[in-house]
């Protein structure tokens, strides 16, 4: 009989990433659970064969519902989601840590739970004692903590992924797509950081998420209790325009600019963003430390994976 994996987030980016993935997983069943039955992408899944069930991040009773029988869950929050919907960055942050708590305290609640699988960030505020605050971090970072702090049986049997940049970002987020300087024909890419400044790349989204949970549940118990960052690549920001400008054919101008500009262009999200770009020079938020387990230990391969290049040439079409 196959086991069944519950993929929280399985109409957005990394949920349907490992909906991707884990659906073509021999022994495994996916169960998506969304928060609307109705809508186009729930329907896409369904006609798919994927079993399809509705639950709300704000009702840990229906997320206990619909965990039951699930050998292993992928949870993820969105606190962007709560920002643009007028949320502060701090309200926005509360509401993420209490929604990743629900989904934890209902995980824990299921006795055929195997393993859980949590999408998660380092936080600068706790690297930096709160001198450098990156609040769509932070807050998703203190659920790692309260998980382990009170619900110890379900931190014995989690992983926690830590997902980067994605290359997606210059195709389909505003704030960072190149757009056409006008009348010469170049692009340009204007971000508060600067063109040194590596990043961790998760690379393909609608494959290497699922890769690296399938990889993590295949590599129980050695995964349990281990951080792990879906990527094989870090680059800087200047390499991303070089590859961009040499699969699209369009030369790409990397720009630097203040984080006071960047948020008078894009409001508080600008922001946002730009404290997340200062934690990245301040230091490297994605070193694997004593709590990692390296994709080598997953037993990831290389091939299969998506980087920053192939992510591109898929999206060449778009540019």
């Amino acid at each position: 009989m196959s086991k069944i994996i519950a993929v929280t987030g399985a109409t957005g980016s990394q949920g349907g990433g490992v909906v991707n993935v884990m659906k073509k997983t021999p022994g495994w069943k996916v169960r998506a659970i969304t928060r609307n039955l109705e809508s186009d992408a729930s329907k896409k899944l369904a006609a798919e064969g994927v079993e399809v069930v509705q639950a709300s991040f704000d009702d840990e009773a229906s997320l206990v519902k619909a965990f039951e029988g699930v050998n292993a869950v992928f949870a993820v929050t969105n606190w962007w989601e709560h920002l643009f919907s007028g949320k502060s960055q701090d309200e926005a942050g509360v509401i993420e840590e209490e929604h990743g708590m629900k989904l934890a305290r209902a995980a824990a609640q299921t006795p055929t739970l195997e393993h859980y699988i949590w999408s998660t960030t380092p936080s600068a505020k706790r690297d930096f004692n709160g001198e450098h605050v990156t609040p769509h971090m932070d807050y998703k970072a203190n659920v790692d903590e309260r998980i382990q702090k009170e619900l110890p049986e379900l931190a014995a049997k989690t992983t926690y992924l830590y997902l980067g940049y994605y290359p997606q970002n210059m195709a389909f987020f505003p704030f960072l797509r190149p757009i056409e300087y006008p009348q010469n024909g170049q692009y340009i890419q204007m971000v508060p950081t600067k063109a040194d400044a590596k990043i961790l790349l998760s690379g393909d989204m609608t494959v290497n998420p699922g890769i690296w949970v399938r990889q993590s549940i295949a590599s129980a118990p050695h995964s349990f209790g281990k951080y792990a960052n879906v990527a094989l690549e870090k680059w800087t920001f200047q390499q991303m325009v070089d590859v961009w400008s040499e699969i699209t054919g369009k030369k790409c101008i990397f720009v630097e600019c203040s984080m006071e500009v960047y948020k008078a262009l894009w409001g508080l999200a600008g922001y946002e963003l730009g404290l997340q770009f200062k934690y990245g020079e301040l230091c490297d938020p994605w070193e694997e430390k004593e709590n990692h387990i390296t994709p080598e230990a997953l037993g990831i391969d290389a091939n299969e994976v998506v980087g920053f290049r192939g992510t591109i040439e898929g999206l060449k079409h778009l540019f």
